[in-house]
């Protein structure tokens, strides 16, 4: 159709699409009747039909700017036609989507660079593939959907051409390592962060091999993949100082980043200097995010970076690697030891940070100390010995720093085969849970068990549940280990409530950075209704903590939990700083006793006394009490005379599998009492 034949009303009028021919600035030409009486009858106002309106003001006002940008490559003849999908919201609030196409007219001289748009309706479960199809490949700028292990799912056109590889190689595997040489480990970082705290992270980067600058936005999506979008910023007008800064500065901090360290390492290496490198991680730093949250944790970084410029010398270098970690590199000074000068830096960490007027945070860090050329000859292994002995110093219970030494990449080799194998099928690794009975001690029946998760790996053994899932929360992996274990746990309990009415509330522990994680009991309440879970039999256990006070997050999640029938318990009650803050402010409907107390009974008179204000105080707000660790006669006489009868300890029994629980609890005579054991 030509400009000609729009100037003939009955023609353009007859037609049963949607047309709308616009000029080079966005002003409706023309409209046809059958768009108009669509509008109208959806109550639009007049100025998204009628002729002399602007459609370009009517989409930048709804944020549509990629469908303007889309208009306009076909305007300035950058392309003859473009498809694309616009969701149009309708009178009654649905979304009916409107499959079109755009392409030049052929113009006379009083309209030059006009373009025809053409809708019809289409459903939107005929416009899924369509709209995956369209929207994806007539974007105007990269994308790429990868999985929870940075492998491509998916690459647009746009993206095939940016990154110089076809789908073809991507999509059946011949180029596997093309990625890792495009990107940088500023990209990884980014796209770790998102997954982990399930943020979007938005970035400028330099990609060396594609000698391209980039604009990035990764998003996570909740089934653990990430969706990434690029465009090229290298022909933007950008300040030659704000490219040098945001190649080697960190632009958090101002400080030099992971790019400037490496290269001020390698010319100190060339150059055959002495120098030691400090690497310093910031300690739990998940529940950073747990706070409000991404901004609290730049906050915080700014304070510590500014700190930390006080050790920067002609001899110091202080850069910041990413997220919660820095890099000191400190050539020897005369009279100064390395361990002095890591007390000082744990000096800068000690003090806390105020967040309001009202809250103040406590971080504690870890450092690891390498030295070259003792510990290694190159830049790379020199980093890596740093890193390494900095997580041996995380296993070290009191300790703040570790100098490097050969036998902790044993140790660290260990975690690494737990990280990877955290992403893997946990059941076929030896992942698997045991069950402790809570004893009633006046009945003897069982009144509720805990959940324990244990590993016997294939390689490695036993593995402690301390360590796998410390391991589990810093590599993101958390949520999807104890999702699979509340899958097992449900399946367990619908077999026992079918073959022999279990009614008894199972207890799961569940760490603060879950508890702070909406998108975790978004998934964890659908398998509870997928599972057809009675909440009245579940409990969820949480550690006493100080970090948690804090989180308006974790009260939310905890309250939404009492509110669908979940109890509530207090794990470990009376080893932290914040037993009234807990019992006032969050929604506890049972203590368990440390089972720190519960040993010194007839022990140690003062531990007595506090254990049974412990007691008194449960009892008085009405919270429910169970005594852990019990494993003696005279701390059940001593417990029972104060008002606690229910008791969790190898004195009843030691945390058993499913199948040897089921057999000694449920497959006998319901009227036969329990003993102890032995």
């Amino acid at each position: 159709m030509n400009f000609k034949e729009l100037d003939n009303p009955g023609l353009i009028d007859s037609q049963d699409e949607f047309l709308i021919a616009i000029d080079s600035n966005g002003v409706m030409l023309h409209v046809n009747e059958a768009w108009i009486n669509f509008c109208m009858t959806q109550n639009k106002k007049h100025l998204s039909w009628k002729p002399g309106g602007n459609l370009f003001d009517h989409l930048n006002k709804r944020g549509k700017d990629d469908e303007i940008e889309l208009l306009q490559q076909v305007l300035d003849d950058q392309v003859k036609e473009q498809q694309i999908m616009y969701p149009f919201k309708m009178k009654d609030g649905k979304i009916q989507w409107l499959q079109g196409k755009v392409r030049k007219l052929l113009t006379s001289s009083n309209h030059p660079n006009s373009a025809l748009l053409s809708f019809k309706l289409v459903s939107l479960e005929s416009s899924q593939l369509i709209t995956a199809e369209l929207v994806l490949e007539s974007m105007t700028e990269g994308f790429i959907l990868l999985d929870s292990n940075m492998q491509i799912i998916y690459l647009n056109k746009i993206a095939e051409k940016y990154l110089r590889n076809s789908r073809e190689n991507v999509m059946l595997g011949k180029q596997k390592n093309w990625l890792s040489e495009a990107a940088n480990a500023n990209f990884y970082s980014n796209c770790k962060k998102a997954l982990i705290n399930q943020v979007v992270q938005e970035f400028i980067d330099y990609f060396e091999p594609l000698d391209m600058w980039f604009q990035v936005k990764v998003c996570p999506l909740t089934n653990g993949s990430l969706s990434v979008y690029f465009h090229d910023v290298s022909d933007q007008k950008i300040k030659e100082v704000q490219i040098a800064e945001s190649t080697y500065y960190d632009y958090v901090t101002g400080l030099p980043n992971r790019r400037s360290l490496m290269l001020m390492a390698e010319s100190l290496i060339s150059k055959k200097k002495k120098f030691s490198v400090f690497h310093i991680s910031i300690d739990k730093s998940n529940y950073i995010h747990a706070f409000d949250h991404y901004n609290t944790s730049e906050t915080l970084m700014k304070v510590y970076a500014d700190k930390l410029k006080g050790f920067s010398s002609e001899t110091c270098h202080v850069g910041r690697m990413e997220g919660n970690e820095f890099i000191v590199l400190r050539q020897p000074v005369r009279k100064e030891s390395l361990e002095d000068l890591a007390k000082q830096m744990e000096e800068v960490f000690c003090q806390p940070i105020s967040l309001t007027s009202s809250q103040k945070m406590n971080v504690s860090i870890s450092i690891g100390i390498a030295c070259f050329p003792y510990d290694a000859s190159t830049m790379n292994d020199l980093f890596s010995c740093a890193e390494i002995a900095m997580h041996e110093t995380k296993i070290i219970p009191g300790s703040f720093y570790s100098f490097y030494r050969p036998w902790m990449k044993v140790s660290y080799n260990r975690k690494l085969i737990i990280e990877r194998d955290l992403s893997r099928n946990f059941k076929e690794l030896g992942y698997y849970y045991t069950l402790q009975p809570q004893i009633d001690g006046s009945s003897g029946q069982v009144v509720g068990a805990e959940v324990l998760s244990r590993w016997l790996h294939p390689e490695i053994g036993e593995i402690s549940p301390v360590e796998f899932i410390q391991i589990a929360e810093a590599s993101g992996q958390i949520n999807a280990l104890t999702l699979h274990l509340l899958d097992e746990v449900f399946i367990q309990i619908k077999d026992w409530q079918k073959k022999f009415d279990w009614k008894q509330r199972v207890a799961i522990n569940m760490t603060s950075s879950l508890l702070s994680d909406p998108v975790f009991f978004d998934n964890f309440f659908e398998l509870m209704d997928r599972r057809n879970i009675n909440p009245n039999l579940l409990e969820l256990e949480i550690t006493e903590q100080v970090e948690l006070i804090y989180s308006p997050q974790t009260l939310e999640t905890l309250l939404l939990c009492k509110s669908k029938g979940i109890s509530i318990s207090v794990d470990d009650f009376g080893t932290g700083f914040s037993m009234i803050s807990y019992l006032t402010n969050f929604p506890i409907n049972k203590i368990k006793i440390d089972r720190s107390f519960v040993k010194k009974i007839g022990q140690d008179r003062k531990s007595e006394a506090v254990l049974k204000s412990l007691i008194y105080l449960a009892k008085s707000i009405e919270c429910d009490l169970v005594a852990e660790g019990v494993e003696r006669i005279e701390e059940v006489e001593f417990l029972r005379e104060n008002g606690c009868d229910v008791f969790q300890g190898y004195l009843y029994d030691k945390p058993m599998k499913p199948t040897d629980f089921e057999a000694k609890y449920l497959q006998f005579d319901s009227k036969t009492q329990l003993t102890r054991n032995g």
